[in-house]
Protein backbone atom coordinates (compact mmCIF):
# COMPACT_ATOMS: atom_id res chain seq x y z
CA UNK A 1 0.00 0.00 0.00
CA UNK A 2 2.36 2.48 1.23
CA UNK A 3 4.54 1.78 -2.40
CA UNK A 4 1.25 2.84 -4.49
CA UNK A 5 1.20 6.07 -2.47
CA UNK A 6 5.20 6.50 -2.95
CA UNK A 7 4.59 5.55 -7.03
CA UNK A 8 1.48 8.41 -7.56
CA UNK A 9 3.83 10.82 -5.05
CA UNK A 10 6.33 10.09 -7.94
CA UNK A 11 4.74 10.29 -10.68
CA UNK A 12 3.14 13.83 -9.56
CA UNK A 13 5.76 15.23 -8.85
CA UNK A 14 7.51 14.35 -12.57
CA UNK A 15 4.75 15.98 -13.96
CA UNK A 16 4.35 19.60 -12.14
CA UNK A 17 8.41 19.81 -12.78
CA UNK A 18 7.77 18.95 -16.71
CA UNK A 19 5.07 21.94 -16.42
CA UNK A 20 8.01 23.96 -15.04
CA UNK A 21 10.57 23.68 -17.42
CA UNK A 22 8.55 24.66 -20.74
CA UNK A 23 8.53 28.31 -21.62
CA UNK A 24 5.43 30.42 -21.81
CA UNK A 25 5.07 32.86 -24.44
CA UNK A 26 5.99 36.33 -23.45
CA UNK A 27 3.54 39.28 -24.18
CA UNK A 28 4.34 41.21 -27.29
CA UNK A 29 4.96 44.97 -26.03
CA UNK A 30 2.27 47.42 -27.36
CA UNK A 31 4.10 50.26 -28.96
CA UNK A 32 1.88 53.08 -29.57
CA UNK A 33 2.27 54.86 -33.16
CA UNK A 34 2.70 58.65 -32.86
CA UNK A 35 -0.33 60.42 -34.20
CA UNK A 36 0.66 61.96 -37.68
CA UNK A 37 -2.03 64.90 -37.93
CA UNK A 38 -3.03 65.23 -41.79
CA UNK A 39 -2.42 68.78 -43.14
CA UNK A 40 -5.75 70.67 -43.30
CA UNK A 41 -6.03 71.83 -46.91
CA UNK A 42 -8.60 74.46 -47.40
CA UNK A 43 -10.56 74.17 -50.55
CA UNK A 44 -11.08 77.54 -52.43
CA UNK A 45 -14.34 79.17 -51.79
CA UNK A 46 -16.12 79.20 -55.70
CA UNK A 47 -18.93 81.72 -55.73
CA UNK A 48 -21.68 80.09 -58.10
CA UNK A 49 -22.78 82.72 -60.47
CA UNK A 50 -26.05 84.04 -59.58
CA UNK A 51 -29.01 82.72 -61.44
CA UNK A 52 -32.23 84.68 -62.05
CA UNK A 53 -35.43 83.03 -61.20
CA UNK A 54 -37.25 82.61 -64.48
CA UNK A 55 -40.76 83.20 -63.83
CA UNK A 56 -42.77 80.16 -65.32
CA UNK A 57 -45.20 81.51 -67.90
CA UNK A 58 -48.51 81.03 -66.26
CA UNK A 59 -50.89 78.98 -68.58
CA UNK A 60 -54.29 80.70 -68.49
CA UNK A 61 -56.61 77.44 -68.97
CA UNK A 62 -58.92 78.06 -71.22
CA UNK A 63 -62.66 76.68 -71.70
CA UNK A 64 -62.75 74.54 -75.17
CA UNK A 65 -64.10 77.36 -78.20
CA UNK A 66 -67.59 76.79 -78.50
CA UNK A 67 -68.94 77.33 -82.08
CA UNK A 68 -72.05 78.83 -82.63
CA UNK A 69 -74.64 77.14 -84.90
CA UNK A 70 -75.40 79.26 -87.70
CA UNK A 71 -78.85 81.04 -87.84
CA UNK A 72 -81.84 79.71 -89.40
CA UNK A 73 -82.80 82.12 -91.17
CA UNK A 74 -85.59 81.46 -94.20
CA UNK A 75 -86.95 83.58 -96.76
CA UNK A 76 -90.37 83.48 -98.26
CA UNK A 77 -91.74 84.84 -100.98
CA UNK A 78 -94.72 85.85 -102.85
CA UNK A 79 -93.79 84.42 -106.40
CA UNK A 80 -90.40 83.14 -107.53
CA UNK A 81 -87.10 84.18 -106.50
CA UNK A 82 -86.13 82.76 -110.05
CA UNK A 83 -88.04 85.26 -112.49
CA UNK A 84 -86.64 88.95 -113.16
CA UNK A 85 -88.25 91.55 -110.95
CA UNK A 86 -87.82 92.48 -107.62
CA UNK A 87 -88.02 88.85 -106.11
CA UNK A 88 -85.74 87.73 -108.32
CA UNK A 89 -83.60 90.35 -106.66
CA UNK A 90 -84.51 89.79 -102.59
CA UNK A 91 -83.26 85.95 -103.70
CA UNK A 92 -80.09 87.35 -104.66
CA UNK A 93 -79.63 89.06 -101.63
CA UNK A 94 -80.89 86.62 -99.86
CA UNK A 95 -78.15 83.68 -101.32
CA UNK A 96 -75.66 86.48 -101.29
CA UNK A 97 -76.26 86.44 -97.30
CA UNK A 98 -76.08 82.93 -96.89
CA UNK A 99 -72.65 82.68 -98.48
CA UNK A 100 -70.95 85.60 -96.43
CA UNK A 101 -72.86 84.70 -93.32
CA UNK A 102 -72.79 81.29 -93.20
CA UNK A 103 -76.14 79.77 -92.65
CA UNK A 104 -77.84 77.63 -94.88
CA UNK A 105 -80.25 78.46 -97.58
CA UNK A 106 -84.13 78.39 -97.23
CA UNK A 107 -86.78 79.23 -99.60
CA UNK A 108 -90.05 78.64 -99.07
CA UNK A 109 -91.66 80.09 -102.57
CA UNK A 110 -95.08 80.27 -104.37
CA UNK A 111 -97.15 82.02 -106.80
CA UNK A 112 -100.49 80.72 -104.91
CA UNK A 113 -101.85 82.86 -102.52
CA UNK A 114 -103.23 80.36 -100.09
CA UNK A 115 -99.74 78.69 -99.98
CA UNK A 116 -97.78 81.70 -98.74
CA UNK A 117 -99.37 81.76 -94.87
CA UNK A 118 -98.74 77.94 -94.91
CA UNK A 119 -95.32 78.44 -95.81
CA UNK A 120 -94.57 81.03 -93.70
CA UNK A 121 -95.46 79.03 -90.69
CA UNK A 122 -93.82 75.89 -92.20
CA UNK A 123 -90.56 77.96 -91.88
CA UNK A 124 -91.99 79.01 -88.37
CA UNK A 125 -92.55 74.79 -87.09
CA UNK A 126 -89.04 74.21 -88.30
CA UNK A 127 -87.41 76.09 -85.69
CA UNK A 128 -86.20 79.14 -87.91
CA UNK A 129 -85.57 81.82 -86.05
CA UNK A 130 -85.89 85.01 -88.63
CA UNK A 131 -88.53 84.74 -91.32
CA UNK A 132 -88.47 87.34 -94.88
CA UNK A 133 -91.71 87.64 -96.89
CA UNK A 134 -91.48 89.32 -99.91
CA UNK A 135 -94.52 90.96 -101.03
CA UNK A 136 -97.01 93.07 -99.21
CA UNK A 137 -100.21 90.25 -100.23
CA UNK A 138 -97.74 88.22 -97.42
CA UNK A 139 -99.25 90.79 -94.59
CA UNK A 140 -101.83 88.68 -93.15
CA UNK A 141 -99.99 85.68 -93.42
CA UNK A 142 -97.08 87.40 -91.60
CA UNK A 143 -99.40 88.59 -88.63
CA UNK A 144 -100.69 85.73 -88.15
CA UNK A 145 -97.86 83.10 -87.55
CA UNK A 146 -95.71 86.07 -85.99
CA UNK A 147 -98.67 85.82 -82.96
CA UNK A 148 -98.25 82.09 -83.09
CA UNK A 149 -94.80 82.37 -82.79
CA UNK A 150 -93.33 84.88 -80.64
CA UNK A 151 -90.30 83.89 -79.89
CA UNK A 152 -89.68 84.12 -83.88
CA UNK A 153 -88.84 87.07 -85.71
CA UNK A 154 -90.58 87.92 -88.98
CA UNK A 155 -89.61 90.44 -91.68
CA UNK A 156 -91.58 91.95 -94.66
CA UNK A 157 -90.72 93.61 -98.13
CA UNK A 158 -93.06 96.53 -98.88
CA UNK A 159 -95.24 96.54 -95.73
CA UNK A 160 -94.96 96.65 -92.28
CA UNK A 161 -97.82 94.48 -90.73
CA UNK A 162 -97.24 95.72 -87.03
CA UNK A 163 -95.87 93.52 -83.70
CA UNK A 164 -92.96 93.04 -81.99
CA UNK A 165 -91.48 90.80 -83.14
CA UNK A 166 -91.90 91.66 -87.09
CA UNK A 167 -90.26 94.40 -89.17
CA UNK A 168 -91.34 96.16 -92.41
CA UNK A 169 -88.78 96.69 -94.48
CA UNK A 170 -89.97 99.75 -97.09
CA UNK A 171 -88.53 100.78 -100.31
CA UNK A 172 -89.52 104.30 -100.71
CA UNK A 173 -90.49 103.91 -104.49
CA UNK A 174 -92.19 106.92 -104.53
CA UNK A 175 -88.50 109.12 -103.78
CA UNK A 176 -87.45 106.65 -107.14
CA UNK A 177 -90.37 107.30 -109.25
CA UNK A 178 -90.57 110.77 -108.56
CA UNK A 179 -87.52 110.97 -110.69
CA UNK A 180 -88.85 108.69 -113.44
CA UNK A 181 -91.84 111.48 -113.62
CA UNK A 182 -89.68 114.40 -113.82
CA UNK A 183 -87.91 112.69 -116.83
CA UNK A 184 -91.40 111.75 -118.59
CA UNK A 185 -92.51 114.93 -118.01
CA UNK A 186 -89.80 116.67 -119.98
CA UNK A 187 -89.82 114.29 -122.40
CA UNK A 188 -93.27 114.37 -123.47
CA UNK A 189 -92.83 117.65 -125.18
CA UNK A 190 -89.54 115.93 -126.32
CA UNK A 191 -90.94 116.50 -130.28
CA UNK A 192 -88.33 116.06 -131.52
CA UNK A 193 -87.96 112.15 -130.41
CA UNK A 194 -89.96 110.02 -133.15
CA UNK A 195 -93.51 109.10 -131.76
CA UNK A 196 -93.51 112.02 -129.23
CA UNK A 197 -96.77 114.05 -129.54
CA UNK A 198 -97.74 117.66 -128.85
CA UNK A 199 -100.02 116.71 -125.73
CA UNK A 200 -98.67 116.67 -121.55
CA UNK A 201 -100.26 113.44 -121.45
CA UNK A 202 -98.33 110.45 -119.71
CA UNK A 203 -99.72 107.04 -118.25
CA UNK A 204 -98.65 104.40 -115.24
CA UNK A 205 -100.00 100.59 -115.32
CA UNK A 206 -99.77 99.07 -112.32
CA UNK A 207 -100.39 95.53 -111.74
CA UNK A 208 -102.44 95.75 -108.49
CA UNK A 209 -103.69 98.82 -105.97
CA UNK A 210 -101.86 97.67 -103.23
CA UNK A 211 -99.43 100.17 -101.20
CA UNK A 212 -95.93 99.54 -102.78
CA UNK A 213 -98.18 100.09 -105.95
CA UNK A 214 -99.87 103.44 -104.77
CA UNK A 215 -96.17 104.23 -103.48
CA UNK A 216 -94.50 103.63 -106.97
CA UNK A 217 -97.80 105.83 -109.00
CA UNK A 218 -97.61 108.53 -106.38
CA UNK A 219 -94.32 109.70 -106.87
CA UNK A 220 -94.70 109.19 -110.54
CA UNK A 221 -97.27 111.80 -110.72
CA UNK A 222 -95.46 114.34 -107.63
CA UNK A 223 -92.75 114.33 -110.17
CA UNK A 224 -93.91 115.32 -113.04
CA UNK A 225 -95.69 118.03 -111.73
CA UNK A 226 -92.86 118.90 -109.90
CA UNK A 227 -91.92 119.68 -113.43
CA UNK A 228 -95.23 120.78 -115.24
CA UNK A 229 -98.37 121.31 -113.33
CA UNK A 230 -100.09 120.84 -116.46
CA UNK A 231 -98.72 117.24 -117.08
CA UNK A 232 -101.44 114.71 -117.00
CA UNK A 233 -101.04 111.45 -115.60
CA UNK A 234 -103.30 108.22 -116.75
CA UNK A 235 -103.41 105.25 -114.85
CA UNK A 236 -104.97 101.53 -114.73
CA UNK A 237 -104.66 98.51 -112.47
CA UNK A 238 -103.98 95.02 -113.80
CA UNK A 239 -105.53 93.23 -110.89
CA UNK A 240 -102.46 90.54 -110.99
CA UNK A 241 -98.90 90.81 -111.11
CA UNK A 242 -99.11 88.02 -113.24
CA UNK A 243 -101.01 88.49 -116.47
CA UNK A 244 -98.82 89.82 -119.53
CA UNK A 245 -102.11 89.89 -121.87
CA UNK A 246 -103.91 91.92 -119.66
CA UNK A 247 -100.98 94.46 -119.05
CA UNK A 248 -100.26 94.77 -122.99
CA UNK A 249 -103.83 95.55 -123.69
CA UNK A 250 -104.30 98.00 -120.84
CA UNK A 251 -101.19 99.76 -122.43
CA UNK A 252 -101.80 99.15 -126.08
CA UNK A 253 -105.20 101.31 -124.64
CA UNK A 254 -104.04 104.12 -123.25
CA UNK A 255 -100.86 104.42 -126.45
CA UNK A 256 -103.61 104.36 -128.87
CA UNK A 257 -106.65 105.91 -127.46
CA UNK A 258 -106.08 108.01 -124.55
CA UNK A 259 -102.94 109.76 -126.28
CA UNK A 260 -100.38 108.77 -124.18
CA UNK A 261 -96.74 108.57 -125.39
CA UNK A 262 -94.84 107.52 -122.34
CA UNK A 263 -95.97 104.94 -120.08
CA UNK A 264 -94.38 103.18 -117.13
CA UNK A 265 -94.88 100.06 -115.67
CA UNK A 266 -95.48 98.36 -112.22
CA UNK A 267 -97.18 95.19 -113.58
CA UNK A 268 -95.03 92.76 -111.84
CA UNK A 269 -92.14 90.81 -114.07
CA UNK A 270 -94.72 89.20 -116.24
CA UNK A 271 -97.31 92.11 -116.35
CA UNK A 272 -93.84 94.57 -117.45
CA UNK A 273 -92.60 92.40 -120.23
CA UNK A 274 -96.60 92.99 -121.28
CA UNK A 275 -96.35 96.41 -121.70
CA UNK A 276 -93.16 96.59 -123.13
CA UNK A 277 -94.35 94.44 -126.12
CA UNK A 278 -96.95 97.35 -126.57
CA UNK A 279 -94.16 99.66 -126.68
CA UNK A 280 -92.76 97.56 -128.97
CA UNK A 281 -95.69 97.30 -131.19
CA UNK A 282 -96.44 100.96 -131.17
CA UNK A 283 -93.04 102.54 -131.19
CA UNK A 284 -93.69 104.49 -128.17
CA UNK A 285 -91.82 104.91 -125.16
CA UNK A 286 -91.46 102.99 -121.91
CA UNK A 287 -90.25 103.73 -118.11
CA UNK A 288 -89.04 100.08 -116.18
CA UNK A 289 -89.47 99.48 -112.33
CA UNK A 290 -87.66 97.23 -110.11
CA UNK A 291 -84.71 95.83 -112.47
CA UNK A 292 -83.14 97.06 -115.19
CA UNK A 293 -85.50 96.87 -118.69
CA UNK A 294 -83.50 99.21 -120.42
CA UNK A 295 -82.71 96.97 -123.27
CA UNK A 296 -86.48 95.69 -123.28
CA UNK A 297 -86.88 97.71 -126.95
CA UNK A 298 -83.61 99.54 -127.58
CA UNK A 299 -84.43 102.87 -128.23
CA UNK A 300 -87.51 102.82 -126.89
CA UNK A 301 -87.10 102.74 -123.00
CA UNK A 302 -86.49 105.94 -121.60
CA UNK A 303 -85.44 104.43 -117.53
CA UNK A 304 -85.66 102.11 -115.52
CA UNK A 305 -86.11 102.92 -111.00
CA UNK A 306 -84.24 100.06 -109.78
CA UNK A 307 -85.34 99.04 -106.38
CA UNK A 308 -82.67 97.31 -104.63
CA UNK A 309 -84.52 94.53 -102.74
CA UNK A 310 -81.19 92.64 -102.87
CA UNK A 311 -79.58 95.50 -100.50
CA UNK A 312 -82.40 95.45 -98.13
CA UNK A 313 -82.72 91.82 -97.93
CA UNK A 314 -78.82 91.89 -97.14
CA UNK A 315 -78.57 94.71 -95.16
CA UNK A 316 -81.62 93.38 -92.89
CA UNK A 317 -79.98 90.26 -92.43
CA UNK A 318 -76.64 91.53 -91.49
CA UNK A 319 -78.23 93.52 -88.60
CA UNK A 320 -80.26 90.61 -87.41
CA UNK A 321 -77.13 88.75 -87.10
CA UNK A 322 -75.30 91.53 -85.36
CA UNK A 323 -78.25 91.74 -82.98
CA UNK A 324 -79.43 94.93 -84.05
CA UNK A 325 -83.22 93.95 -85.17
CA UNK A 326 -85.92 96.78 -84.16
CA UNK A 327 -89.85 96.36 -84.99
CA UNK A 328 -91.08 98.93 -86.97
CA UNK A 329 -90.37 100.35 -89.92
CA UNK A 330 -86.63 100.50 -91.59
CA UNK A 331 -87.20 102.86 -94.81
CA UNK A 332 -84.87 102.65 -97.80
CA UNK A 333 -84.89 105.39 -100.12
CA UNK A 334 -82.86 107.29 -102.94
CA UNK A 335 -80.19 108.58 -100.50
CA UNK A 336 -79.82 104.91 -99.20
CA UNK A 337 -78.77 103.95 -102.80
CA UNK A 338 -81.79 100.96 -102.77
CA UNK A 339 -83.75 103.80 -105.22
CA UNK A 340 -82.21 104.60 -108.42
CA UNK A 341 -82.42 105.19 -112.07
CA UNK A 342 -80.31 103.59 -114.58
CA UNK A 343 -78.19 105.44 -116.22
CA UNK A 344 -80.22 106.08 -119.18
CA UNK A 345 -77.09 104.94 -121.50
CA UNK A 346 -79.52 102.87 -123.80
CA UNK A 347 -81.00 105.65 -125.37
CA UNK A 348 -77.80 107.22 -126.40
CA UNK A 349 -78.59 110.74 -127.61
CA UNK A 350 -81.79 110.50 -127.35
CA UNK A 351 -82.20 112.15 -123.91
CA UNK A 352 -80.85 115.91 -123.68
CA UNK A 353 -78.02 116.60 -121.46
CA UNK A 354 -80.07 118.79 -119.99
CA UNK A 355 -82.70 116.83 -118.85
CA UNK A 356 -80.09 114.22 -117.58
CA UNK A 357 -78.54 117.46 -115.58
CA UNK A 358 -82.11 118.33 -114.05
CA UNK A 359 -82.34 114.66 -113.21
CA UNK A 360 -79.21 114.51 -110.93
CA UNK A 361 -80.34 118.11 -109.20
CA UNK A 362 -84.07 116.66 -108.58
CA UNK A 363 -81.57 113.37 -107.04
CA UNK A 364 -79.57 115.92 -105.00
CA UNK A 365 -82.12 117.65 -103.33
CA UNK A 366 -84.19 114.65 -102.50
CA UNK A 367 -80.97 112.88 -100.74
CA UNK A 368 -80.41 116.56 -98.72
CA UNK A 369 -83.83 116.81 -97.86
CA UNK A 370 -84.63 119.74 -99.85
CA UNK A 371 -87.26 118.15 -101.71
CA UNK A 372 -89.41 115.73 -99.88
CA UNK A 373 -91.51 113.71 -101.65
CA UNK A 374 -94.77 112.95 -100.22
CA UNK A 375 -95.41 109.38 -99.10
CA UNK A 376 -99.24 107.78 -99.68
CA UNK A 377 -99.02 104.75 -97.50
Amino acid sequence: MKKVRFLVLGLLIVVLALSACTPQAAEEPVVEEPAVEEPVVEEPVVEEPEVEEVEEPVVEETEEEVVAEPPKIALVPAGRVGKEGYMFLAGQGYKMAAADFGFEERILESEVAEEWERNVRTAAQDGYEFIIGVGSTMADGIVNVSQEFPDAKFALVDANPGGDNVMGLIALEHEGSFLAGALAAMMTTETSLEGINEEKIIGFVGGMEVPSVVRWFSGFEQGAKYIDPDVEVKISYVGSFNDPAKSKELALAMFNEQGVDILMSVAGGPGDAGVFEAVEETGLYGIGADISWDDAVPGHVLTSVLKKTDVMIYETIASYIAGEFQPGEALFGVASGAMDLTDMSAMGDAIPQEVKDKIDEIKAMITSGEIVVERPQ
